[in-house]
């Protein structure tokens, strides 16, 4: 398990939505995440308010096989860049998977689903991506 304070700023984060589906964003530090909200809506939320109208209460970060957070060196500022914007929103085809692998890419690729976004953070990475549970209490 990971300690908040060991996650960076532009690390990829995930909860789980009725353990059925994940939602991701991107954390930027200071307990915050951005993400991009179903409405369309751009923001930065709180890890508590990340899990809101979802069933998932386990923050989980990118990792690569030694357990080391992977981060995009403009991941973060990518994220930050875009708050308070709005995108049309599609679960399908522009979902919080596709905001999150734009930001650490800073390419928008065609990503329906979260098998998507593991295959395309490991292609960027060029590591096999696991996830580990982050201590989100201080």
């Amino acid at each position: 398990m990971l300690k908040l304070s060991e996650v960076p700023a532009g690390a990829v984060v995930i909860c789980e939505i009725f353990h059925l589906f994940e939602h991701s964003g991107i954390y930027i530090g200071e307990g915050q995440i951005v993400e991009l909200q179903g409405t369309g809506l751009v923001r930065s939320v709180s890890i508590n308010r990340f899990f809101d109208n979802r069933s998932g209460n386990h923050l989980l970060a990118a990792c690569n096989r030694a357990g080391e957070v992977l981060i995009s060196p403009e991941c973060a500022q990518r994220a930050v860049s875009q708050i308070f914007t709005y995108q049309r929103y599609d679960l399908l085809t522009n979902n919080c998977h596709r905001f999150t692998q734009a930001c650490v890419s800073g390419r928008s690729l065609p990503i329906t689903s979260f098998f998507d976004l593991k295959t395309e953070l490991s292609h960027f990475w060029r590591t096999e991506v696991s996830w580990l549970q982050v201590d989100i209490h201080r």
